[in-house]
């Protein structure tokens, strides 16, 4: 079994990613120390308009992620489908060019008050080999070659902890950004230089407006639903002072972390499934929509509502972050709610409804910028609970997600069921009490409810994870997708 294990190329990258992350813990807690929450501020910033860039890829990554998984077994046509790929995201590079030649001629005042002008020009160059990083890691998580990728999300948080031991503090936040620029740049050089397929730049009328139509519907999809998000952070540094956003980006990338320990499985299986959503019948779709769904969100919803009652004890260390309690728990209760339509997306993208997730996402942006406008012009809130109107747009798009992909399978519409699908209440119930406690300002030992709560509900769940976990590790190739 050991032998099995180790010679998986699976575990090696699994293990890679949770080495990773603890190094990513670290390598947050220091930078947090070391900054402090004004520069903190900053780097959130630099964070935030990288984010920003790379959503202008167009959706053409996932437009060949989803092909791609479809037509696995089609080498050529996918070879020639990334090279026309390459050719659209030279192209969009040069508009990334033009803005930042905009941004420089006109002297647009984006983030002067985080001095964004001193770190535009990385910025930039960043976003552009992000594109290309991005693409090819698609292509390499198709061929299995996991060694490559690990290497790609490894070597920043890496380099990062090598910044820390070496650069005196006042220099931290420039060399943070060097070194952003220096591993992307790497991490798309080694991907050239072994990419698995052979690599040439083609224009194909057809297959250009193949990849553009699907990407268009899946940029509306995926940037929709980051930069509900990215927005949401986005009228934070707006509207409050740096420190403060400085508070926000702590506890976001905190609340991120939980949620990561589980995106190295979905990352993994996701061509699979859409392989298998996109050809099996409308039965067994739904029942292995209802088995990853049962084994994702649970897993997920346990993951946040340990860290929420462990984040106080943690802020015993870091004192320049004590107010960061309320902020943290909100965020990561908005996050974790948003894989409860995990299954369901997936669904769609297969059976080719991009458009639909498209303009659903869209329509939650939209309600999203609406909220946070009203949360701070209008309710006054403080920075920590602007968030839940994020939590209402998710919940919102969760549910409508969910009721879209029950039609897909053609079942028939029932508010109670749906509700109780999409939205559990075995899970839903400790998400709630966890709000309520944390809406009225209880004792920070009281999160422990919720906690015991969550286990005694869903205690049934966890024998099929380990199950699971272990087949993907040891021989994933027989997993029942």
């Amino acid at each position: 079994m050991f032998k099995r294990l180790f010679s998986n190329p699976i575990f090696g990258y699994v293990s890679s990613r949770y080495a990773t992350y603890a190094i990513q813990f670290v390598n947050a807690m220091f930078i947090a120390v070391y900054l402090g929450p004004v520069n903190l501020g900053i780097w959130g910033f630099i964070n935030l308009v990288l984010q920003y860039l790379s959503q202008l890829n167009f959706g053409i990554p996932h437009s060949v992620n989803t092909i791609a998984s479809i037509k696995k077994h089609h080498g050529l046509y996918i070879a020639q489908v990334v090279g026309n790929a390459i050719v659209i995201l030279l192209f969009l590079s040069g508009i990334v060019g033009l803005l930042f030649l905009l941004n420089s001629a006109l002297h647009w005042e984006i983030g002067t008050k985080y001095h964004f002008g001193k770190y535009s020009v990385y910025v930039f160059i960043i976003a552009i080999f992000t594109y290309f990083s991005t693409l090819l890691s698609v292509i390499f998580r198709l061929y299995g070659k996991l060694a490559e990728i690990a290497f790609s999300q490894s070597i920043f948080p890496v380099a990062v902890l090598v910044v820390l031991l070496l650069v005196d503090r006042d220099n931290l936040l420039d060399y943070l950004v060097y070194t952003f620029l220096v591993t992307t740049v790497l991490s798309v050089l080694v991907f050239i230089v072994r990419c698995p397929i052979q690599i040439r730049l083609n224009i194909n009328k057809r297959l250009w407006w193949v990849i553009q139509k699907k990407g268009w519907y899946l940029f509306l999809y995926n940037s929709s639903f980051y930069l509900i998000i990215i927005t949401t952070r986005s009228f934070v540094s707006n509207y409050y002072t740096v420190k403060e956003f400085g508070y926000f980006t702590f506890s976001f990338s905190l609340a991120n972390v939980i949620l990561m320990l589980l995106t190295t499985f979905t990352f993994l299986i996701w061509p699979k499934l859409l392989n298998s959503l996109s050809q099996l019948s409308a039965e067994k779709s739904f029942a292995l929509i209802k088995k990853i769904r049962s084994l994702y969100v649970s897993t997920s919803h346990l993951l946040v509502h340990f860290g929420i009652f462990l984040f106080p004890y943690f802020l015993l260390f870091f004192p320049q972050y004590r107010g960061t309690f309320e902020a943290f728990a909100l965020i990561a209760l908005t996050i974790v709610l948003y894989t409860n339509c995990f299954g369901y997306q997936g669904l769609l993208i297969a059976r080719q409804k991009e458009k639909t997730v498209g303009y659903l996402s869209m329509s939650a942006l939209a309600l999203n910028l609406v909220l946070c406008y009203l949360m701070i012009t209008v309710f006054d809130v403080g920075f920590e609970k602007v968030i839940l109107a994020t939590m209402t747009s998710y919940v919102l798009y969760v549910f409508i997600m969910g009721v879209l992909g029950r039609k897909v399978l053609n079942i028939p519409f029932d508010l109670k069921e749906c509700l109780s699908d999409i939205f559990p209440p075995a899970i839903m119930v400790p998400v709630v009490l966890s709000i309520v406690l944390l809406l009225f300002q209880v004792n920070n030992y009281a999160f422990f409810i919720p906690i015991v709560l969550y286990i005694l509900l869903n205690f049934k769940e966890y024998h099929p994870l380990k199950k699971t976990i272990q087949e993907l590790l040891i021989n994933p190739d027989k997993i029942n997708f």
